[in-house]
């Protein structure tokens, strides 16, 4: 694979084997949205954490406010997402923790913590078009996940013939934003 570009395909199927594990008494495979909170503490067994100050963060310290969205701390089986963010953006915080359950199961490599940088988690309306991203493959892969996680394929395709394709809907069924919607339907045609 070469710089900056993902294997979608198996993305996709990361996501999909996770949400194949989750027992039906959390979910049932079709309701929506995808209960990504109750997966991530009943099924993977983490703890997701608002925090004010994600410099307070083991190891995180000279981090700056604002600066990050998202850390993941495998050794501590946490995520912290940033609290003022989640606050003012669910659709963001859902996004966020999925993008760091994405890099808890493909990317977990024995290091103690992850963190995403702002930029790093961008719900894009479109793929790149003009050669590799010049964000990094484990952050595109990342976003990948979330997007699939959040908006599996089967329940896209279902919902968009359900609802025509309606943007506004579907984001409103799913729970995502505008531009994470606009990039899954623009992955899945």
């Amino acid at each position: 694979m070469e710089s900056g570009t993902v294997d979608t395909g198996w993305v996709e199927r990361q996501a999909y084997d996770l949400l194949s594990s989750v027992p039906e008494f959390i979910w049932d495979g079709e309701s929506l949205p995808v209960p990504v909170d109750e997966i991530v503490d009943n099924v993977l067994g983490l703890k997701v954490r608002l925090a004010e100050d994600m410099s307070r963060a083991p190891g995180c310290e000279d981090l700056r406010p604002g600066e990050v969205s998202g850390l993941l701390l495998t050794h501590l089986g946490e995520i912290w997402v940033d609290a003022a963010e989640a606050e003012q953006w669910d659709t963001r915080r859902r996004f966020t923790v999925g993008h760091e359950v994405g890099h808890y199961l493909i990317h977990r490599d024995g290091r103690s913590r992850i963190f995403c940088r702002n930029v790093d988690i961008v719900e894009d309306e479109e793929p790149p078009r003009n050669g590799p991203s010049p964000k990094p493959v484990p952050e595109l892969e990342a976003d990948a996940f979330a997007a699939a996680l959040l908006m599996p394929e089967h329940l896209i395709r279902a919902e968009g013939e359900r609802c025509g394709r309606n943007l506004e809907t579907m984001k409103q069924r799913f729970n995502c934003s505008h531009k994470a919607m606009k990039y899954r339907l623009h992955v899945i045609h």
